[in-house]
């Protein structure tokens, strides 16, 4: 049975499996990018659904600036039917990475299988070795965690995430595109992954009480605000979407992501004009824009819940509410603080309205 002591626990988690998994899974990317022809590579695709896609979104600046090379992240389907349409060019120049916590999605397995057979390399990012998926692929990354509670995803989030991120610095050591260049490089990259270990758990410890106070706040009138909106964009634009879809598993609110940009374009003409918006600001590119949407967002009367660092004082001044997010050393790693507060959220909503995880929507 899901329950949300269970998100709790494994929110609690995530700084010493970030500790447990990088060098082994550091050791399995290297390993399974042997046999890749990295240098002839012209293109990265991500591919996966739900949260595996999150991570794959969240991942994606990583490969882009690590890499050198264009990195699209795709949701199974439409890889399935469009992704292997073009660009135009061969296709062993395309890496296709599907990601699955499981390793058994039957739609992703189909979709590896027809990529592997007209000609694209694959590999499969999964969280138990020798899966489907990584059999079907014929190179599999596994982040595993040895998981017996059933759960939304979360520890299996960060897993999916973490190996990803070490897939980008190991392909850019490869295709020697990494910043300062060889092995001494892509160590110190790793280094820097394994240290953000530290901030997932101040952010753990310091955003748990906020997320809580949030829950309270959120569901005070005696009935949820739905739906929940969470902006960011580049890397906040992924870990926007994964915080959402813990807020529909966990308590089963509606709830989903939106581009900080599209979200000016469109959600700012919605009633009520009170409605919360979350905006993930985490240092960046994306963070001056954060700032001033959410400046604008409050001057329009929206209840703005800033995610973002704890001395950002930019969004914190005039934010109805502040979520803390310790930093990391570089952009590219920011999602795995960033999503900390997501698991927790969703689980203090659901006890809030006293609802378990994956009890929404009617039965299956």
């Amino acid at each position: 049975m899901y329950a949300t002591g269970t998100m709790l626990r494994q929110s609690a988690a995530l700084a010493a499996d970030i500790e447990g998994l990088t060098g082994p899974v550091a050791s399995r990317v290297g390993e399974a990018l042997a046999a890749v022809p990295g240098e002839a590579l012209r293109r990265v695709v991500l591919v996966g659904s739900g949260d595996s896609h999150h991570a794959g979104r969240a991942a994606q600046l990583a490969f882009l600036r690590l890499t050198g090379l264009p990195c699209e992240a795709l949701g199974t389907q439409q890889f399935l039917d469009y992704g292997m349409l073009g660009p135009a060019g061969p296709h062993a120049a395309t890496l296709v990475v599907a990601v699955s916590a499981s390793g058994s999605s039957p739609r992703l397995v189909t979709t590896v299988r027809r990529a592997r057979a007209h000609g694209f390399p694959t590999l499969a990012v999964t969280g138990r070795a020798g899966s489907a998926l990584g059999e079907a692929a014929g190179r599999e990354v596994a982040a595993a965690l040895g998981l017996t509670e059933r759960s939304p995803g979360i520890r299996t989030y960060q897993a999916s995430l973490l190996a990803l991120l070490l897939l980008a610095v190991r392909l850019g050591g490869v295709r020697h595109a990494l910043p300062g260049g060889g092995p001494a490089a892509e160590d110190a990259l790793v280094a820097e992954i394994a240290a953000t270990a530290d901030a997932v758990r101040a952010t753990a410890d310091a955003a748990d009480a906020p997320c809580r106070e949030l829950a309270a706040r959120l569901t005070e009138a005696g009935r949820p605000w739905a739906p929940l909106v969470f902006a960011g964009t580049g890397p906040a634009g992924g870990t926007a979407m994964y915080a959402a879809a813990k807020v529909v598993e966990a308590a089963g609110l509606p709830a989903y992501a939106q581009d900080l940009e599209e979200y000016w374009h469109i959600e700012r003409f919605a009633d009520p004009a009170d409605a919360p918006l979350v905006v993930l600001a985490p240092p960046g590119l994306g963070h001056p824009r954060a700032a001033e949407l959410a400046a604008a967002a409050t001057g329009r009367g929206r209840r703005v819940i800033a995610v973002t660092g704890p001395d950002d004082t930019a969004l914190t001044g005039t934010a109805w509410h502040t979520v803390p997010v310790i930093g990391t050393a570089r952009e590219e790693w920011s999602p795995l603080t960033g999503h900390v507060f997501a698991g927790l959220l969703g689980a203090r909503l659901a006890d809030r309205l006293d609802r378990t995880p994956f009890s929404g929507g009617g039965p299956d």
